[in-house]
Order: C-alpha cells, then structure tokens, then sequence
C-alpha cells in the first residue's frame, strides 16, 4: 500500500498543519452541530458520557474548585492526544490528529442537543454567538497540541498483522545539530 502523501496535513510547517486540521475541524463542527440541533432530541447525551462521570453534573462549591475541574479535565483530554500521537497508523496518519475531531464532533453533539452536565437554559441554535463560549477555543487548543505533537510518534501500527514497530527516530545527537541551525532536511553551516 502506498503511503498517504498529503501536503497539507503532513507539511513541514506547523501553520500549514494547523490550518488544514482547523479547516477540517470547523467544517465537521458546523455539520454535526447542525444535524445535531436539527435532528436529535435535546439532552440525548446528558451524564452518559465519560466526562460526565470524570466531572460529575454538580457545580464545585467554590470558582476555585470548579476552575480547578476544568483545568484538570483539559489537561487530561490533552495528555491523551499527545499520548495517541505517539502512534502512527500505517506508518503515515499520526492517530493524535483522530482524537481532537472525535472531542469536536462530541461538543458539536453537546452543543446542538444542550446535553452538558448543567444544561443552558436553551439549545444554541448554529450560529456564531458559539464564539462567546470556551468550548470553540478548547477545540482550538487540543488541534494545535495534536499538530505541534504530531511527528512525535514512537510506533507504528503496520499493515501486516497490525504489529506495533518502532518507529525510525533521529539521534539525539542529529536532533540537537540539527535544532542548534534550524534544519532539519537540509546540511548545517554552523559558525
């Protein structure tokens, strides 16, 4: 099989990944949110999901502590990607980029349904009034970790038998040449 070449999602640029990513992310948002507020009953998800059972559907008894929860619960969805990012898929898709669309297309699902622990006193119908919520900017954050992280991978799941090998890594020696002028393809001059 012939390895996925994508000059978007794979480019040497971080921007250029983020941007492709974030395309993707946002078009997905839009869609499920819509079909999402359209076509499914309100609160469908409300306390069946993970994050309802790791946050609870009570307020904290102080900002502090409610502060503290959300911090906990994002640093935690964020160590997961950086964590599956670590593993290609066919020696080419990092299987990080898979993990923040699954967390938009659930938030979609929230939003649209109104399905979170403590419920808005209404659906948000699809609209851009969204961007006054921290939701669209968590969304934001996990797909920069997930491109910022995405060469990270340590293995990857091949096409026999899906087997786990290890992934060809450069030497820390080579890392650090090749950090110490910015060039990673390409033969360093340094003065």
């Amino acid at each position: 099989m012939k390895k996925m070449e994508n000059k978007f999602l794979f480019n040497d640029s971080i921007i250029v990944r983020f941007i492709s990513l974030f395309v993707i992310g946002a078009i997905l948002f839009t869609l499920v949110w819509y079909l999402s507020y359209h076509f499914l009953p309100e609160g469908i998800l409300q306390g069946k999901t993970g994050s309802a059972i790791i946050v609870g559907s009570d307020v904290a008894p102080s900002m502090l502590e409610e502060w503290g929860t959300i911090v906990l619960y994002n640093l935690g969805a964020l160590f997961l990607i950086v964590l599956v990012n670590l593993i290609l898929y066919l020696d080419r898709i990092p299987l990080g980029y898979i993990t923040p669309l699954g967390l938009i297309t659930l938030y979609a699902v929230f939003l649209g349904t109104n399905s979170f622990s403590i419920p808005m006193a209404e659906r948000m119908a699809p609209t851009l009034a969204v961007l006054g919520r921290g939701g669209p900017y968590e969304m934001t954050a996990y797909i920069l970790v997930a491109v910022a992280t995405y060469n990270q991978s340590r293995f990857a799941l091949t096409n026999n038998s899906y087997r786990i090998s290890p992934v060809p890594r450069l030497s820390l020696e080579q890392w650090g040449r090749n950090r110490a002028c910015n060039c990673i393809d390409s033969p360093c001059r340094m003065a």
